[in-house]
């Protein structure tokens, strides 16, 4: 295989990885829609950023979103929520949530 064949292998397994890790304390914590949590309590907002390419390759959309709702839900975490909620669409890997409190 010649050297543009590995970089293009390497680049292109590098692009789909998970790079952020759920805490354990953040795995109880709920992503829902914006029309689920009329009852809830806002409480701040976090916005999350990740790499969205590597090298001239964009990486997978579905994990760039994964990892910046992960992202959230650590945050959600540490400043007492419970819920996250997507407030804008993802640019550039970066994506703003609403952290919220929806348990009594």
């Amino acid at each position: 295989m010649n050297k543009i064949g590995i970089v293009i292998l390497i680049s292109a397994a590098i692009s789909g990885c998970t790079w952020v890790e759920l805490k354990p304390e953040a795995q109880s914590i709920a992503v829902a829609r914006s029309q689920d949590i009329a009852t809830c309590k806002q409480v701040s907002h976090v916005t999350a950023n990740v790499m969205d390419g590597v090298a001239f390759l964009d990486r997978n959309e579905e994990k760039v979103a994964e990892e910046l709702t992960t992202i959230a839900r650590n945050e959600a975490v540490r400043l007492g929520g419970d819920t996250v909620v997507p407030s804008s669409s993802i640019t550039d890997g970066s994506q703003h949530f609403t952290v919220y409190q929806c348990k009594n």
